[in-house]
C-alpha cells in the first residue's frame, strides 16, 4: 500500500489513504514519510481521530475512514484529491460500506478521479461489479477492473489444539511461555479479544518476564537447549495512546524477545516486523445490533477462515513463521468463510444521519454494496426521528445538523447537546467523555488486590444513582487533581492517584483526550451556552437537572423491572443488570436507563447505568412514552 501511495504520487496524484483504524493511518503514515525520506506533516501526514499532521501541500495523506467522510461535508466530490485508495476494505466496517456507496456517486460526477479500492481477501469480482459503471445494456468496457499483486510470504507451519481449551487466555499466556523456553528466537503475535483480556494476560507475562530476565543473568540457555533469552511483553489496542502503540514497532535488545499481546488491530491493520510465531485464540469481538432490544453489544464471537487466513499470514513476513491455533482442526473446518459486513448487523442510526447530512435524502434507494436489513433501516430511522434530528418528512432538523457533526453516537450526542439548557455543560461532556471508554476500573488478578479494589470502588465512588453519576464524579475528581498541580509533577501525581483508587491511569487520560476535543466542538464551533439557574446551583438540584439531560438522550434506552424481577425494555427485550455495575448489589430500581448493553450467552447485560423516576419519561419524552 504505501508502495502504491508514492508511486501515485510521483506521477501527479494527490493521494488519500483510509484505514480502518487509527493505528494504521499513524504507523503507515510514518512509515511512508521515514522511507520517502520526508518529515512526517509535509509531504506525507494523516489525520485521524481528533490527531492532525498535515498542510495544505501534503501530497500523501493517510486517514481514517470516518475523516474522509467527514470532509465530504466541506467538499462533497472530494475535489482536493486526485486519487483516493480504500484499504483493507475486507474488514467491511459500517464506515467502509458507507465510503463505497458514496465514492461510486462521485466518480459518477468526477470521471478524472481515480479510486483503488485494496483487500487481502475480499471477493475481487464483487467489487469489480459494484464499481463497474457501464450500463449491462451498452457494448462498452468496464470503468473497474482488477489487479491481483503476487504476496512475498515465507512458509508457515500451521499447529492445532489436539483438544478444546477452556481458558483460552490462560491458554495463550502458557503457549507463549513455550514458545518462550522451546522454540528459536522470534518474536511472538498474539491475538485476544479486548483491552480487559489483554491486561490479564500482560500481568502474568509480566510477572514471569521479571523472574526470567532476572535468572537469565546466571545462565546462557534453557533446560530445553535453546538459548536463554529476555522477554518484553508489550500490549496493542485501538484505545491504546500513540506513544504507547509505537512500542510495538520500535526495536528491542538483541537478545529481547518481544510478546504482542493485540485485538485484532494486528490482523490486518499494522504490519509488525520480526514477527515469527502467531497464536490465534480463535475468537474476536463484534458489534451486533438486535432490533428487539434497540441497542448494539458487543459480542465475543469465534473468527472466520478468512481471519483465521490473515492471522496466520502475520508469522510469515519476514521468515519461515509458525501459527499455532488454539482450536482444534475439525473445529476451523466448521468456521463460516467469512464475517458478515457491519453493515448488517449493526445500529445504523448514526450511519443513516451522516447520509442524512451529505444531502442523501432516498436512503432506501442508497447504493450499498450489501444492502442492510430493512428492520434495522426502519428501527434507526425511528431512533432519528424520537431524538428530533429528522422530522416527519424525513429532513435534517437544526438540531440533527449538530448532531451529524459530533463524532459520537446519536443520542449521546443529542444528550450533549441539550446540556446548555439544563445548565450543566461541563458535567455533561465529563460523563460523554467517559461513555466513550471502557474498563476504567482495573480488575488485578491476585485475590487479595481484587478485594481491595472492590472495596476502594464502593467505598470512595459507588452512589445510589448509578454508574454513571459514578464516572461522573470520578472524571470530576480526575480533573481537579490535574490541573492542582504544575506540568512535571502533573502525570505522577495523578498515576499515583490511580494506583492507590485502582483506576486504569491509560483509560483516564484517553477519557480527558475526548473531553478537550468535545469542549472545542460545544463551546467554540456550536457555541451553545449555559442556561443559569436561580439559587445555589449545588447539591440534589444539581444532580437531578444532569440526570435529566442525561435521560434527555437516553431515554429510547429505559428498561423497567417486572414481576419476574428481570428488566423489560421500552420494546420488549428481557435485560439484566451487569454485574459490573454499581446498581448490582443494591435493591432494584423500579425503573433505570443504559447506556450500553453486553450480550453474554442467553443473557442481555444493561451497563452504564442509571435510575430514573418514570415521570421523567413522560415529562423529557411525551411523544415517545404515554401513561398506561
Amino acid at each position: 500500500m504505501y508502495l502504491q501511495s508514492t508511486y501515485l504520487h510521483e506521477i501527479g496524484h494527490k493521494v488519500c489513504v483510509t484505514q480502518p483504524r487509527v493505528a494504521a493511518a499513524v504507523s503507515l503514515a510514518c512509515r511512508v514519510a521515514d522511507e520517502r525520506g520526508d518529515q512526517l506533516g509535509e509531504g506525507v501526514g494523516y489525520a485521524a481521530a481528533s490527531t492532525n499532521c498535515r498542510n495544505t501541500g501534503t501530497g500523501i495523506v493517510f486517514m481514517t475512514e470516518g475523516v474522509l467522510l467527514r470532509e465530504m461535508f466541506a467538499s462533497p466530490l472530494l475535489m482536493q484529491y486526485s486519487c483516493i485508495i480504500l484499504d483493507e476494505v475486507h474488514e467491511r466496517t459500517q464506515m467502509t460500506d458507507v465510503l463505497m456507496g458514496l465514492l461510486k456517486k462521485i466518480i459518477k460526477k468526477r470521471k478524472n478521479l481515480k479510486l483503488i479500492v485494496s483487500s487481502a481477501t475480499m471477493d475481487a469480482e464483487f467489487l469489480r461489479d459494484f464499481f463497474n459503471l457501464t450500463e449491462k445494456k451498452e457494448n462498452r468496457a468496464s470503468t473497474s477492473t482488477i489487479l491481483s499483486m503476487q504476496g512475498r510470504t515465507h512458509p508457515i507451519d500451521v499447529f492445532y489444539s489436539e483438544e478444546p481449551v477452556p481458558d483460552y487466555v490462560k491458554a495463550t499466556v502458557d503457549t507463549v511461555i513455550k514458545i518462550h523456553e522451546n522454540e528459536p528466537f522470534g518474536d511472538i503475535l498474539a491475538f485476544l479479544t479486548s483491552q480487559e483480556e489483554i491486561q490479564t494476560a500482560l500481568e502474568t507475562l509480566q510477572a514471569y518476564a521479571d523472574t526470567n530476565n532476572a535468572t537469565n543473568k546466571h545462565r546462557s540457555h534453557f533446560p530445553s537447549g535453546i538459548k536463554a533469552a529476555d522477554m518484553l511483553p508489550v500490549p496493542m489496542y485501538g484505545s491504546l495512546p500513540h506513544y504507547r502503540q509505537v512500542k510495538v514497532f520500535q526495536r528491542t535488545d538483541n537478545n529481547q524477545r518481544k510478546v504482542i499481546l493485540a485485538t485484532n488491530i494486528a490482523e490486518t491493520s499494522v504490519t509488525v516486523p520480526g514477527v515469527v510465531y502467531v497464536i490465534d485464540s480463535g475468537f474476536h469481538k463484534l458489534p451486533y445490533f438486535d432490533p428487539a432490544v434497540g441497542v448494539e453489544s458487543l459480542a465475543v464471537t469465534p473468527i472466520s477462515k478468512n481471519n483465521a487466513t490473515q492471522r496466520a499470514g502475520r508469522a510469515g513476513r519476514t521468515s519461515r513463521g509458525k501459527c499455532y491455533r488454539l482450536y482444534t482442526e475439525a473445529e476451523y473446518e466448521k468456521l463460516p468463510p467469512s464475517v458478515p459486513p457491519e453493515m448488517c448487523r449493526s445500529d445504523l442510526s448514526g450511519m443513516l444521519l451522516q447520509l442524512k447530512a451529505l444531502g442523501i435524502h432516498n436512503l432506501l434507494r442508497f447504493t450499498f454494496p450489501t444492502p442492510p436489513p430493512a428492520k434495522s433501516i426502519l428501527s434507526g430511522l425511528e431512533t432519528l426521528y424520537a431524538l428530533n434530528t429528522i422530522n416527519k418528512l424525513g429532513e435534517l432538523t437544526p438540531r440533527g445538523e449538530t448532531v451529524a457533526e459530533l463524532p459520537l453516537k446519536p443520542m449521546c450526542a443529542v444528550m450533549l447537546c441539550n446540556s446548555g439548557e439544563w445548565g450543566c455543560i461541563d458535567e455533561i461532556l465529563s460523563i460523554a467523555a467517559m461513555l466513550q471508554v471502557d474498563n476504567v476500573f482495573l480488575k488485578p488478578s491476585s485475590g487479595k488486590d481484587n478485594i481491595a479494589a472492590k472495596v476502594s470502588r464502593r467505598n470512595h465512588f459507588e452512589v445510589a444513582e448509578g454508574d454513571i453519576i459514578m464516572y461522573l464524579n470520578i472524571m470530576q475528581a480526575y480533573l481537579k487533581l490535574k490541573t492542582s498541580q504544575d506540568d512535571k509533577r502533573n502525570a505522577k501525581v495523578c498515576k499515583q492517584w490511580c494506583q492507590k483508587y485502582y483506576i486504569n491511569y491509560k483509560v483516564m487520560e484517553k477519557a480527558c483526550e475526548v473531553r478537550d476535543s468535545l469542549e472545542k466542538l460545544i463551546k467554540r464551533k456550536f457555541q451553545i451556552e449555559e442556561k443559569v439557574f436561580d439559587g445555589i446551583d449545588l447539591g440534589s438540584g444539581k444532580t437531578q437537572r444532569i440526570m435529566k439531560c442525561v435521560l434527555s438522550g437516553y431515554f429510547p434506552q429505559a428498561a423497567h423491572l417486572s414481576a419476574s424481577a428481570t428488566y423489560r425494555g421500552i420494546r420488549g427485550a428481557e435485560l439484566h443488570i451487569s454485574p459490573d455495575s454499581c446498581l448490582f448489589n443494591t435493591q432494584q430500581p423500579k425503573w433505570v436507563m443504559f447506556a450500553s448493553v453486553q450480550s453474554t450467552g442467553d443473557k442481555t447485560y444493561m451497563r452504564e447505568m442509571m435510575t430514573i423516576q418514570q415521570d421523567w419519561l413522560l415529562e423529557l419524552a411525551p411523544h415517545y412514552y404515554k401513561q398506561t
